[in-house]
């Protein structure tokens, strides 16, 4: 049976997805497969990687030769190295579709994802496979990961405490990691879905939220992830995204899957998102768009002291002491026989 499914979605990133390819063919972890998506590209991507990795001649030499904006939807099998990989081209639909695609056509036990952007080291699988053969509990891992020109003595000096285990908290600011990063097993799909394919941007976000919500998450040292593209949330606009993310922070809230901590703290973090939001529309001047975000962050504020009386930590009372009964004996008030309470 097939160990993992590596699913690499791709669309016009024809040099990035070879190289990317190669990373995962040099693993020293061998019981794989690869499924690439090829969202739509028109750059010529799919004869470009069946030539590079070997597919029939026949396959490349059909593909070579039709115009790369006019592809029908096509599946080619073929192997690499050894390894069974299945190229799937399909017409534009996103990120989230694509990275679905591979999911449904999945036949290894857990399910990794490598961005076209982005490179393993030769160890990455091998990592997290023993660790999760070692802890049989464990379903959803994670590595750490770094810009790709960013050199080891930087990353050790910026690194701090990875966080491992319960991690919804940390999920509710950002994703624990680049979804290069994971290895989950594929029943967490079918317990907490797929990714949502109606959101343009965050979805990996989406998803984090609802597998922290449910597994830990457990942080695995060792070979790390390079990125050689910024993500998202890097840039000097990150806050826009904020719409997505308060998006997916409702869907939990709704989901009826969170214990009262957990929505708790999801109404929280929607009040912090809403302000944001509020915050940088009016900057722009749009009011319309900064009123609405502003009755939810109102409602959820209410959300917020609603549930705190009940979930929020409470101070610590200070202690009761007994004193010692007194006989009525001995010499002394009798009144002293009775138990005190003194703080």
């Amino acid at each position: 049976m097939v160990g993992v499914t590596v699913v690499v979605p791709t669309c016009n990133r024809k040099e990035f997805v070879t190289q990317a390819l190669h990373s995962v063919l040099s693993q020293t972890y061998r019981n794989f497969e690869i499924v690439v998506v090829d969202d739509g590209s028109t750059d010529g991507t799919a004869a470009h990687v069946l030539r590079t990795f070997g597919a029939e001649a026949k396959a490349v030499e059909i593909v070579s030769h039709r115009n790369p904006a006019a592809l029908n939807p096509f599946y080619h099998k073929f192997t690499s190295l050894g390894i069974p990989v299945r190229y799937q081209y399909h017409l534009n639909r996103g990120l989230g579709a694509a990275r679905n695609r591979g999911i449904r056509h999945a036949r290894g036990s857990y399910i990794a994802f490598l961005e076209a952007e982005d490179l393993w080291e030769t160890g990455h699988l091998r990592a997290q496979v023993d660790f999760l053969q070692a802890h049989p509990g464990a379903r959803v891992t994670r590595v750490g990961e770094h810009p790709a020109k960013e050199g080891p003595r930087l990353r050790r000096a910026r690194r701090g405490e990875p966080a491992s285990g319960n991690v919804f908290a940390q999920a509710l600011e950002e994703a624990p990691a680049g979804i290069s990063c994971a290895v989950i097993h594929r029943s967490c799909f079918t317990e907490c879905g797929e990714f949502d394919e109606n959101m343009p941007s965050c979805e990996d976000y989406d998803l984090w939220l609802r597998l922290a919500a449910r597994f830990p998450v457990f942080y695995v040292s060792g070979p790390e992830v390079a990125r050689r593209t910024p993500r998202p949330d890097g840039s000097q606009h990150a806050w826009t995204s904020d719409r997505f993310r308060v998006y997916s922070l409702e869907k939990s809230f709704q989901s009826g899957q969170l214990d009262p901590e957990q929505r708790f703290l999801v109404s929280q973090a929607l009040v912090r998102r809403c302000e944001r939001l509020v915050e940088g529309y009016r900057r722009q001047k749009s009011e319309e768009r900064a009123n609405f975000y502003e009755r939810k962050r109102r409602r959820f504020g209410q959300e917020v002291r609603k549930l705190r009386v009940t979930y929020a930590p409470q101070p610590a009372k200070p202690p009761i002491h007994l004193v010692e009964a007194v006989s009525p004996d001995e010499p002394g008030d009798v009144n002293r026989s009775r138990a005190r309470r003194t703080a």
